[in-house]
């Protein structure tokens, strides 16, 4: 399963040197909370787990 980056709604990802952030945002672009990994979906899982 390929991941669709625009269809993520309240994530904002930003590449960094060589790692990504994904944070959660609200509707008005703030950042909730981050998550980073060294791909995608490694800071996207960091984000998950960091909210249960």
């Amino acid at each position: 399963m390929e991941l669709n980056i625009a269809q993520l709604k309240f994530i904002k990802i930003d590449q960094l040197e060589e790692s990504y952030c994904a944070s959660l945002v609200d509707n008005k672009e703030f950042e909730i909370i981050k998550g980073y990994g060294a791909t995608v979906a490694e800071a996207i899982n960091d984000i998950h787990h960091s909210i249960i």
